[in-house]
């Protein structure tokens, strides 16, 4: 009984102090939402960016061999026969220019009428699916060696840089994540601090009637738990609404890249609640804890 008493009284005044200090704690939630809306973004691009490099790994063993024009079928089945006879290769496709063209109505979806009444810009070619894809390059170059081959294009440099990229952004963000996470405590840590000078002499009174410094400690910490509850589901809020608005938007003008390579809301929502709520609890309990320790001798 005394436990839950003390733990009431704890909660009590740990969300008191919150609404009491007012404009320390809105510095305080403002700082943490800022720092989780930053974090939030950050971890949208790097899940789509891994989503997208993901997807084209299942891609990335294809190549497109583009033949040269009015060929005779002769010419077109030598060029077949010459391909399967390169190890490393698990398939050969052909498909002609207007074979090409209705794929890429379909891929493009209700944008396909951009493509009516234009002539025809692809090549036949054959579709070239490899057993495995880090032979890729060495199998291209054997590839264009072949008699009648226009062009040999595969997606291993653009796979490439999107990793180059990705990495890039995961590093800057971790880099700036840790800094806004420090500065987030900083802020914490001095509004708990104020709150404890503001109760001093309270403090002093508990401790002489034998209070404990956990009976002590607690409102602080649930009071930095409630900063960081409050400044998470600001950010999530902020966050969910953002990557909707962009999704839709993206859907709007590209949507069959969207469609593919973008996670959707409700799965990026899911992450993002327990990233943020997480992250910014640790930051609210753990501001609040270091602020205790350093001032709850008074």
């Amino acid at each position: 009984m005394k436990l839950l008493s003390n733990f009431l009284y704890s909660v009590k005044q740990g969300i008191k102090g919150v609404f009491k200090n007012k404009t320390m704690s809105f510095i305080s939630i403002i700082s943490v939402s800022a720092s989780l809306i930053i974090l939030g973004i950050i971890t949208s691009i790097v899940l789509n960016a891994n989503q997208f490099i993901t997807m084209a790994e299942y891609e990335i063993n294809e190549i497109r061999v583009s033949i040269k024009d009015n060929l005779d079928k002769s010419s077109i089945d030598n060029i077949k026969y010459d391909l399967n006879n390169i190890k490393g290769i698990k398939s050969v496709e052909f498909k002609d220019k207007e074979t090409m063209l209705n794929d890429m109505k379909s891929s493009w979806g209700s944008d396909s009428y951009l493509l009516e009444g234009l002539e025809n810009p692809l090549d036949d070619c054959y579709i070239v699916t490899l057993e495995n894809s880090q032979d890729i390059k060495a199998i291209s170059s054997e590839i264009s060696t072949i008699n009648n081959i226009k062009n040999v294009e595969y997606h291993q440099d653009i796979v490439d840089n999107f990793i180059k990229i990705s990495d890039s952004i995961k590093n800057f963000g971790s880099v700036l994540i840790i800094f806004l996470i420090l500065i987030c405590l900083v802020i914490i840590s001095n509004t708990i601090k104020t709150r404890v000078y503001s109760k001093k002499e309270e403090i002093e009174v508990i401790k002489y009637v034998g209070g404990s410094d956990n009976f002590i400690r607690m409102p602080f910490i649930v009071e930095g738990f409630t900063i960081g509850i409050i400044g998470s589901t600001i950010a999530l809020v902020i966050c969910i609404y953002m990557y909707k608005y962009i999704i839709e938007n993206i859907n709007k003008t590209i949507g069959f890249i969207s469609n593919n390579m973008m996670i959707s809301v409700s799965n990026i929502a899911i992450f993002l609640t327990t990233t943020l709520f997480i992250t910014g609890i640790t930051i609210g309990v753990v501001g609040s804890v270091i602020s205790v320790k350093r001032h709850l001798k008074v």
